[in-house]
């Protein structure tokens, strides 16, 4: 049986006087050292040090020997602080569990709001199947370290932009059209890419404002769903603590988007950023409540109208009775166009 993890009180429990759990790291460097540096780029040594009663999982430099030296080194960097800050919260539990407690499967919520298993075995305990504890309870002031062989990897290790997308429910209507422009593999690729991601009911409310303007459905064009799935797209990792106002970044498809900030938030182009920093192996998602149109697919759906005579009557749009009614028709066309390839509107 699986039992939610307790908050314990440790219990003759290994001491080394008095010291924060960083303290104890510190202080034994053939053990500890590249955690310790880690833990210095990700600016939380202060954090770990002053949170009462946890619970550390600390993998030895050995451990993190063994992981591929591309994560380690893009951990190092700047640009993936925020994955590196995920990373060892995941090793982090808000409780003292000293190991006497785990006399059965335990499961616990980290820092990082993700889960760990904690399970005896004949040799102690082991984490999450793989990782045992080869040095248990050692005491801090603050909590316990139980020193692990192995680094514990959190779901974004495992998992690409596309990935994310595909678990998310209200992210559908974008991973089909990632798939029918064939993109994929792009998104899945090395990176890294910042994602701005319309929700399902984005494109809804979009697709219903103009269905009710008698919008013009167009056929679904590769290049068109390209050209607006690429302007959502950045090269580079931009967790939400980098959005300025004002911020201007240049999209995959080359135009620029616009970053505001309010007391209701950030936004793009004037879009709401509803969920932020959504982290994968490859870079990081954002979900946006609105869909993002670059000038460029108005003018090739403008093109596309003067080329269709059903659309257009005496070199004017039919749908739109002036000017400013056929610019916003034609801001969100697309969306309707790929709407009506998708769902037979």
């Amino acid at each position: 049986m699986k039992l939610t993890l307790p908050v314990i009180c440790a219990v003759g429990a290994v001491s080394v006087g008095a010291q924060t759990v960083v303290d104890v790291a510190v202080s034994l460097p053939e053990t500890f050292s590249t955690l310790v540096d880690l833990v210095t780029t990700a600016e939380l040594a202060d954090a770990l040090a002053t949170t009462e009663d946890i619970t550390v999982f600390a993998p030895t430099n050995e451990a993190f020997g063994q992981l591929d030296s591309a994560i380690v080194n893009n951990l190092m960097t700047e640009e993936w602080k925020l994955h590196l800050q995920d990373t060892l919260l995941y090793h982090v539990v808000p409780s003292v569990v000293p190991a006497s407690a785990i006399v059965e499967e335990i499961t616990a919520t980290t820092l990082n709001d993700e889960n760990i298993t904690a399970s005896p075995s004949g040799e102690g305990v082991v984490i999450n199947e793989s990782s045992n504890v080869i040095q248990a309870d050692v005491e801090a002031d603050n909590g316990l370290i139980h020193v692990i062989d192995q680094v514990l990897l959190p779901s974004w290790v495992s998992n690409s932009i596309v990935d994310r997308a595909t678990d998310a429910s209200a992210l559908s209507t974008l991973v089909e059209l990632v798939v029918q422009a064939q993109l994929v593999d792009t998104l899945s690729g090395a990176g890294p890419f910042t994602v701005f991601a319309p929700s399902d009911d984005a494109f809804s409310e979009t697709i219903n404002a103009l269905t009710s303007e008698n919008g013009v459905e167009l056929p679904l064009d590769n290049d068109l769903v390209t050209t607006l799935l690429t302007y959502h797209v950045v090269e580079g990792i931009y967790p939400a603590s980098a959005i300025e106002d004002g911020l201007e970044l240049v999209t995959v498809q080359g135009e620029t988007i616009t970053f505001g900030l309010s007391d209701g938030g950030a936004t793009v182009n004037g879009e709401g950023i509803v969920i932020t920093d959504i982290l994968a192996n490859n870079g990081i998602v954002h979900v946006i409540d609105g869909v993002l149109i670059p000038e460029a697919a108005s003018s090739m759906l403008e093109a596309e109208d003067m080329e269709n005579p059903g659309n257009m009557e005496d070199g004017a749009p039919t749908t739109a009775p002036n000017a400013a009614g056929y610019a916003a028709s034609n801001t969100v066309a697309f969306a309707i166009s790929a709407a009506v390839a998708l769902f037979g509107m």
